[in-house]
Order: C-alpha cells, then sequence, then structure tokens
C-alpha cells in the first residue's frame, strides 16, 4: 500500500513508527495515537487512508533487515 501525497506519506511513516514501537498493539489503538501527533488536519480522504493503511500495516508487519 503506498502513499501518494505528502500528507500520505506523513501519515504512513507516523504510523510504521508507532508499530516499530509497539509491534503488539492494534490498528484500533493507533489510528487515534497518530491522528493526534500529526502537524496538519487531515482531509476525510486522508482519515480513511490512515484507518486502511494502519489496518494494513497491522496484517503485513515489517520485516527487519529487508
Amino acid at each position: 500500500m503506498e502513499p501518494q501525497t505528502d500528507q500520505e506519506r506523513a501519515i504512513a511513516q507516523a504510523v510504521d513508527e508507532r508499530f516499530r514501537q509497539d509491534p503488539t498493539i492494534s490498528y484500533a489503538s493507533v489510528v487515534p495515537d497518530v491522528a493526534a501527533s500529526l502537524a496538519f488536519l487531515m482531509s476525510p480522504a486522508e482519515s480513511k487512508f490512515l484507518v486502511r493503511y494502519a489496518q494494513w500495516r497491522s496484517d503485513h508487519p515489517e520485516t527487519p533487515g529487508l
């Protein structure tokens, strides 16, 4: 799942960092954490991207060293 805009990239980076901090966290917990940490207000499309990306990252954890 690839971000398409600068805002989506910032969201993806924040989600990835949150999962690195706690790989066992649920995506539902990541969403409000990330939303509160962003330096911009999300549009409805960006909010939808946050939810979809957090769920996708939960289902596809990063593999260290790859």
